[in-house]
């Protein structure tokens, strides 16, 4: 039987509201808006209202990243120089390591830190605070975040992804339709 879909026109659709993702679609969106004032004071070109969406399927950004992380502040310096400022969720700045061999009976200490455990001024960071903080700097830059909303198929051919499906809504645990039933929506975007 098939199913009447609504389908959504946009122009850039990111699928997960991971912290790449979010940060990608920050970074678009901060291009557009420079864009546009350039064109407003004067600047060459004509002013552009992309219409950028990330669907997540948890009820927020951050609802499904649970684990803690160490974060070189490079690139988030480079993405959101006043991060600091802006309420940047930190946990603690690194100020030593040490590796350690653990046995059954204790612990020995290496006497040296391979290079790639290094993370001398880096940062701890719970991923779900991090995420949750990226996601409402990106919501208030412009870009529209539909959480809820699971990415269940690509749409398409074998030449191009065209978008993706999002999943019905009311269905029972056995996959019966119940009376709130909705069919998922097709995004179409430029750009998935």
């Amino acid at each position: 039987m098939s199913e009447e879909r609504e389908t959504m026109e946009v122009d850039v659709l990111f699928v997960g509201a991971g912290p790449a993702t979010l940060a990608g679609a920050y970074h678009l969106q901060n291009l557009v808006n420079a864009h546009n004032e350039s064109v407003a004071s004067g600047g060459e070109g004509e002013a552009m209202e992309p219409m950028i969406v990330i669907i997540e399927k948890g009820p927020e950004a951050g609802a499904h990243s649970f684990s803690g992380a160490v974060l070189d502040p490079v690139s988030l310096k480079e993405l959101i120089p006043d991060y600091l400022e802006k309420g940047f969720p930190l946990e603690k700045t690194i100020e030593q390591e040490e590796v350690l061999y653990l046995t059954k009976k204790g612990s020995f200490r290496l006497p040296f830190t391979p290079p790639q455990l290094r993370n001398h001024g880096n940062y701890t960071l719970s991923l779900s605070k991090f995420t949750r903080w990226l996601g409402g700097l990106v919501e208030e830059a412009g870009v529209n975040v539909f959480p809820g909303f699971a990415g269940v198929e690509i749409l398409g051919d074998d030449q191009a992804v065209t978008g993706v499906r999002t999943g019905d809504k009311g269905i029972d645990k056995n996959g019966e339709r119940k009376s709130n039933f909705e069919p998922g929506i097709d995004l179409q975007a430029g750009v998935t």
